[in-house]
């Protein structure tokens, strides 16, 4: 197993997809999907949240990455604001 905050890769060929985890608040997915005549694409997700398709895996994860940085700049944001309040 990797490590937490890493990709992992699990499944091959068809059944492909990486995993990225951040404590137990978020968990990243980009998973292959080929239909029939169409070209492979990979779903995007963080916490069963469709973040849409992409035609190759570096754009999936990428979208994903962005989305994780920006909901983790707030989540960082608001617990300061949490912690301030809890010593008052």
């Amino acid at each position: 197993m990797g490590k937490r905050g890493q990709w992992k890769r699990w499944g091959r060929g068809l059944c492909e997809g990486w995993s990225i985890e951040i404590g137990r608040a978020y968990r990243g997915c980009v998973v292959k999907r080929q239909i029939a005549r169409e070209p492979a694409t990979w779903e995007a997700s963080i916490n069963t949240t469709a973040l849409g398709r992409c035609l190759d895996r570096e754009e999936a994860m990428r979208r994903v990455e962005e989305c994780l940085e920006n909901d983790m700049r707030l989540v960082l944001h608001d617990w300061t604001l949490y912690t301030a309040g809890k010593g008052k």
